[in-house]
Formats: structure tokens, C-alpha cells, sequence
């Protein structure tokens, strides 16, 4: 744990942080290059984690849902995008109808059910169902403005064009106070908006920046979200035995104040972007 009665574990953090990077240019790298490869290790962690589940006896709530999300995210996720990344070209632009249709849905639904995360009894998990829904309706529209015809694949690459930047940034202040909630109790997602942030740029100069640096976006926080929710399942531990020095985390309250004005900045910027959307598609 990298919390205990004595505050936050700096080492202990360091070292996950760490482990996180390398895994998660790891991951870039193979989703970059070879796809095949990193879908076999997908389905071998999957494989594992099945495994792992059907011989334990019994399972609580929180296990039964984490399972279910890694399902969700390693044979229908990533592996999923990898799986028709590697088809030949000709099967790619027969079946791109609905694979598009199915990574819309995934996409709606996966912001969608954030809506019900729990609050945590604080203020910015009140608020953030509101960003969640701005957010939401605010995707919708550049969806249909695109008449949801929103993905492509060329040369292993997964495109995703319906998410303008000013989303994407919106979207990751918005997942930054939303990880901050109690119910997010894994350190290991502190590096989820950066790294995403970071491997869709890398992404868009691997491709020697064929399409605007945002569509890479979908393609990167996929793999950045995979990679360390298995980080989380399957962790690898310091071989050190290093604690300290700590730091006091803070309260509920202060966090409150501290997220509640981005919230409020993310709900501002999602209105304006919705008003504006709404008047381009009535036009």
C-alpha cells in the first residue's frame, strides 16, 4: 500500500511511478509496431486473470467488478482494437462499419456509466456526475457532426477523430478530480492523464503526424488505461525493502476546494462548446 497510518510512501510511489512509465511505453511501443505480439500478451493476462478467478472459492462485490473491467478492457477494449488493427487491409474496410458502431458505443458507455461512480460523500463527486453528463452530451455532438462515422485504422493505428483537444483537456481535468475521490483508492492512476496526454503526442509523431494530434487520443488513453489497470491486478513489487519518507495527504474538504473550481471551469468551457455545437447543427 502506498498509503498507511503514516501518510503517503514517497519511495513506494517513485517506484510504482516507475514501473508504470516503462510499462506503458512498453505497451506503446508494441501497440505501435507489434500489435500481434501485444495482443498475445493481452490474452495470456487475460487467460491469467481468469484463472486466477475461477479457482478462488469466493469473490466480494469489489472483485467480481474488477474482473468485469478487466474483461472489458482486455479482450473487448484494446484487444479488440488490436484484433482489427492486424486483419489485411481489404477485411479492415469491409468490417470498419461495425467496428465503428461497437467503439462508439464503447465510448458512450464507458463515460456514461461514470455518472454513477460513487461521490464519496464530497462535493466534487456530486459535481463531477454534472461534468461527467457535459462531457458526455458535448462528445455526442462532434459525433454527429461526423455523422458518427468516427474511426479509422491505417498501418495499425487506431484514429478516433471526434474528440476535439479542448475535450481532451477537459475530459482529463475532469478524470484528475474524479481519481481524487475515495472510492479511487489505487496511487497507480496517478499518472493516468499524463501519460495518456504524453502517449497520444508520441503517438502523433510516430505517424510522422499525419492527422491532427487529437485524434490519437482514443488509441492512447486505451492503452495507457489497460496497461495500468493490469499494473493494479498483477503488480510488480521493489525488490527493495524501502519505506518512507512520508507525506500528509490531504483532507476530503481540501480537495474539495482544490478540484471543485476546475469542475466548475470544465462544466463553463463544456456549456459554451454544447451552445456552439447546437447552433452549427442546426445550421
Amino acid at each position: 500500500m502506498v498509503y498507511n497510518g503514516q501518510g503517503l510512501d514517497l519511495t513506494l510511489l517513485l517506484w510504482n511511478s516507475a514501473v508504470a512509465i516503462v510499462a506503458v511505453f512498453l505497451a506503446c511501443y508494441l501497440a505501435s509496431f507489434r500489435q500481434t505480439i501485444l495482443f498475445m500478451l493481452m490474452m495470456a493476462f487475460m487467460l491469467l486473470a481468469g484463472i486466477q478467478f475461477v479457482n478462488k472459492s469466493q469473490h466480494d462485490i469489489i472483485e467480481i467488478m474488477s474482473f468485469i473491467k478487466l474483461v472489458l478492457l482486455l479482450p473487448l477494449g484494446l484487444g479488440a482494437v488490436l484484433a482489427f488493427a492486424i486483419l489485411s487491409d481489404d477485411k479492415q474496410r469491409r468490417y470498419l462499419l461495425p467496428m465503428t458502431r461497437y467503439i462508439n458505443f464503447a465510448v458512450i458507455a464507458n463515460i456514461f456509466v461514470m455518472v454513477f461512480a460513487p461521490d464519496g460523500d464530497t462535493y466534487r463527486g456530486l459535481l463531477s456526475r454534472l461534468v461527467c453528463i457535459a462531457l458526455l452530451v458535448w462528445l455526442l455532438q462532434e459525433m454527429a457532426k461526423d455523422r458518427f462515422q468516427t474511426t479509422q485504422f491505417e498501418r495499425g493505428f487506431f484514429i478516433f477523430r471526434s474528440s476535439p483537444l479542448h475535450w481532451v483537456y477537459c475530459h482529463a481535468a475532469y478524470r484528475i478530480a474524479l481519481l481524487s475521490l475515495p472510492s479511487f483508492d489505487s496511487l497507480q492512476y496517478l499518472l493516468l492523464e499524463p501519460l495518456s496526454l504524453f502517449i497520444m503526442s508520441v503517438l502523433y509523431y510516430v505517424d510522422k503526424k499525419k492527422y491532427p494530434r487529437h485524434y490519437y487520443f482514443g488509441f492512447a488513453d486505451t492503452i495507457v488505461v489497460t496497461t495500468l489497470t493490469l499494473l493494479t491486478r498483477f503488480p510488480i513489487l521493489s525488490p527493495l525493502n524501502l519505506k518512507g519518507p512520508y507525506v500528509i495527504s490531504l483532507s476530503q474538504n481540501h480537495l474539495d476546494l482544490v478540484f471543485i473550481p476546475i469542475q466548475l471551469t470544465v462544466i463553463g468551457f463544456a456549456l459554451r462548446a454544447i451552445l456552439k455545437n447546437q447552433y452549427i447543427l442546426k445550421t
